[in-house]
């Protein structure tokens, strides 16, 4: 029997008309290579990071159009019975492992172009980081991709961070999953209103 994994109530951050019509409609596959793993829809398992995301997005709308109002939301999902050969999973030595083979055994000067229009080295990073994850799912038909990624540096709390290093914890990382088939998504239900 195959090995099978659950994900129950990832959260996805949003305005509440998005959410509305997201619940009715679907998801759509969104992205590109700015994003942290490429083209996908993106959950948190931590309903606070969806909030952020929900808040971000509605500050996004509202620059855009001054006399809109909008409000944040955040839709919860399932994912059931997911194949682990169809989950690629940075957390896990082994995914990360064969990622590392096949990035060896690839050349990077397909994505040269993209990567030199990038502003900075932080950008540089962002954009061959989330090409080569984008790559990689896609080969290995890959429908989930989940991975820990560290916050930038400018919005961490400079004394939580010496807190947490003095306790010797792990601070300033998110848990990303990124669907690549939306597919597998299931029970997607409005997580609440304005937090």
């Amino acid at each position: 029997m195959e090995y099978t994994e659950n994900y129950y109530s990832l959260s996805h951050g949003t305005d509440e008309q998005s959410a509305k019509n997201i619940v009715s409609n679907g998801f759509v596959l969104k992205g590109d290579t700015t994003s942290w793993c490429g083209e996908g829809v993106y959950f948190y398992d931590i309903k606070a990071k969806a909030w952020w995301a929900a808040n971000r997005k509605c500050q996004e709308i509202k620059k855009q159009n001054k006399s809109q109002k909008v409000k944040p939301a955040i839709i919860l999902v399932d994912i059931e019975n997911i194949p682990k050969k169809e989950t690629f999973d940075l957390r896990v030595k082994k995914d990360l492992k064969e990622f590392d083979i096949f990035i060896k055994n690839i050349t990077v000067d397909n994505y040269q172009i993209k990567i030199d229009e990038a502003d900075n080295e932080f950008e540089r990073k962002i954009l061959l980081r989330s090409m080569l994850i984008s790559f990689y799912a896609n080969e290995m038909h890959c429908k989930l991709v989940i991975g820990n990624f560290k916050q930038r540096p400018q919005s961490l709390n400079e004394n939580a961070i010496k807190f947490a290093d003095s306790l010797d914890m792990v601070f300033g990382i998110e848990t990303i999953y990124c669907v690549k088939d939306i597919s597998i998504i299931s029970n997607v239900r409005l997580g609440g209103g304005k937090k």
